[in-house]
């Protein structure tokens, strides 16, 4: 994914900061699937921006005052469930490889329904391609095509993607109180 950044020289003309292309994380956990952090906030933003940030360092979920944006892929047929043949080790490896490379995103999924998750954001979400589903905490299932947009208010929910392509999603994510 491509992200170009604009903003202001020092004397306020507005200039192209950054134009460079931003590589997928993947975790083990979630093989196939792609997270693209494509620009984030700590804290309410200030103007003019005159420098690009040269890492992302906070965490995965914002928090109040933050916000995250970027786009996340589901390959078809992704399970959360753990492989049955995977060691006690090797479990607790890809729960380390999660932990430090999207920090915090663990903590938020629930272990009694799988790929279900919950943050204190307000998420707003456009479907790019590919078609998934949004699951809710009472097990609703909401089919979602490519323009479809939702509003998460700090609710329960999973994606999933039970068709053949990819399902790929730009987000961006509010911390709220």
């Amino acid at each position: 994914m491509r992200r170009v950044v604009m903003g202001h020289d020092d004397s306020g003309e507005t200039r192209i900061l950054s134009d460079e292309n931003v590589d997928p994380i993947t975790i083990a956990l979630l093989p196939g699937a792609t997270v693209h952090r494509m620009w984030e906030l700590d804290e309410v933003p200030a103007l003019p921006v005159t420098t690009v940030p040269t890492a992302v360092t906070g965490t995965y979920f914002p928090g109040p005052s933050g916000l995250r944006f970027g786009y996340i892929t589901i390959p078809a047929g992704l399970s959360y469930e753990p492989p049955a043949d995977v060691s006690a080790s090797a479990m607790e490896a890809a729960i380390a490889e999660a932990d430090a490379k999207l920090p915090g995103m663990m903590a938020t999924f629930d272990a009694t329904r799988p790929g279900m998750h919950t943050t204190p954001t307000v998420d707003f979400v456009v479907v790019l391609s590919g078609e998934g589903r949004m699951r809710t905490d009472n097990g609703i299932d909401v089919r979602l095509r490519p323009g479809d947009c939702v509003v998460q208010n700090g609710s329960a929910h999973g994606w999933f993607n039970d068709g053949t392509e990819p399902f790929v999603f730009c987000y961006t994510l509010c911390g709220a109180r």
